[in-house]
């Protein structure tokens, strides 16, 4: 994994928590002020509380996101290091299907040519 790639996922997620703080205190005002307020001024910070737990939900889900794109992109760079493990295995795989083939035409040759 590049780390540049990791760096600027960790600042990514730096300026995330730091705007979900911001939310949180401007969340808490918002609690405060609906709660001695009443009337038409409670439904102004009633929909001003879901309209920001909205963003608070999407932002969560955005630094989430970027956490699991990370650990998929780092777990397919341990593939990578497997595959030439597999490219060897399918080499071995391919080498024995000829030689089965080349077993079986030999049989063949030799049971047709009565030598058997």
């Amino acid at each position: 994994m590049d780390p540049k790639a990791d760096k600027r996922l960790t600042e990514l997620s730096a300026r995330l928590d730091k705007t979900h703080a911001e939310m949180t205190r401007k969340l808490d005002e918002l609690y405060r002020l609906r709660e001695a307020s009443e009337g038409e001024q409670w439904r102004e910070y009633e929909a001003q509380i879901r309209a920001l737990k909205e963003q608070e939900i999407r932002l969560l889900k955005s630094k989430n996101t970027a956490w699991m794109a990370h650990w998929l992109r780092t777990d397919g760079e341990v593939e990578v290091v497997e595959a030439p493990h597999r490219t060897l295995g399918m080499i071995l795989i391919g080498i024995s299907v000829i030689g089965a083939i080349g077993l079986g035409l030999l049989w063949w040759y030799l049971q047709s040519s009565g030598k058997l």
